[in-house]
């Protein structure tokens, strides 16, 4: 397979330029694991011409929420770009039913419908490969994502290079906000970076009683189904409602907004996986 060309540039103006072929390589992807295909989904992986210009905010705090759409949010630090949990209008592949009006399947909870590999990414009709979840960091990006880049070889803890020695998530992509994205693991303590390393937890559930309108009960289309079936609950968990706070961080000793990947205790995506419903700051219309 060919391999991902992806840089990273800041100018002057603040601004961060990212241009990629949005190719995952050198980690794995497909079903099987190394091969260009996936279970249920005709579409391969192809070679993209990315060119993101958008603000650079590490070690901001500023916040103009922005509603997350289809589409890139974000991009991964090997040129994937990264989307939220939503996926396309229309039934389910396979099947004809239809979501109800104001509904939105969750893509990660439905990922064999949509032929996601165990990454948590799939390719579009455009061969454009995506990530939904965290799944990449715990199954995907292996030994030859950390041979490729000084900034994971360099530090490890205790043998995991995704994140620094003192146990904090590496950074591994960035919002188009202009935030980093961070692996699940930070600082108990915001403003402490001698505290305790705890997982980053999500402060989203899922609804105890169907939405109206939703038409479908739980005992026919389980909890999850869509995205409506979250609701969020202020410090239910650790991270607000776009999945981040503001803290210090290896990289921003002096603080930063982050986003992190949710997942359960046994590693397993949580929702919103990556970005919630809406991201922090305002993003760039991009022309990809």
């Amino acid at each position: 397979m060919a391999v991902s060309q992806t840089s990273a540039t800041i100018n002057i103006l603040g601004q961060m330029t990212v241009t990629s072929n949005g190719l995952p390589d050198p980690a794995r992807y497909g079903t099987p694991l190394g091969s260009n295909d996936f279970v249920g989904n005709p579409n391969v992986v192809v070679a993209q011409s990315h060119n993101f210009v958008f603000p650079f905010r590490g070690g901001q705090n500023s916040s103009n929420p922005d509603e997350t759409t289809l589409g890139p949010q974000g991009i991964a630090l090997n040129g994937v770009v990264l989307f939220n949990p939503a996926a396309g209008p229309g039934p389910l592949p396979g099947g004809a039913i239809q979501p109800p009006e104001g509904f939105v399947w969750d893509a990660v909870f439905n990922e064999t419908n949509y032929g996601v590999d165990v990454c948590g990414g799939h390719p579009e009709a455009s061969g454009e490969y995506h990530y939904h979840s965290s799944d990449f960091l715990n199954h995907c990006w292996g030994q030859a994502v950390i041979n490729s880049n000084s900034y994971f070889s360099a530090t490890h803890y205790n043998g995991d290079n995704f994140r620094h020695p003192d146990g904090h998530s590496k950074i591994v992509g960035w919002c188009f906000d202009g935030y980093p994205v961070y692996g699940p693991f930070s600082y108990s303590d915001p403003d402490d970076q001698l505290s305790d390393i705890v997982r980053m937890t999500s402060s989203y559930r899922k609804r105890s009683e169907v939405l109206e309108g939703r038409i479908y009960d739980y005992s026919q289309l389980p909890a999850g189904t869509f995205i409506q079936d979250y609701e969020y609950v202020p410090e239910l968990g650790i991270l607000d409602q776009h999945n981040g706070r503001y803290q210090k961080t290896p990289e921003y000793p002096n603080g930063t907004y982050a986003y992190f990947l949710s997942q359960d205790a046994e590693s397993n995506p949580v929702y919103p996986y990556i970005f919630g419903p809406f991201t922090r700051e305002q993003r760039p219309a991009l022309g990809g």
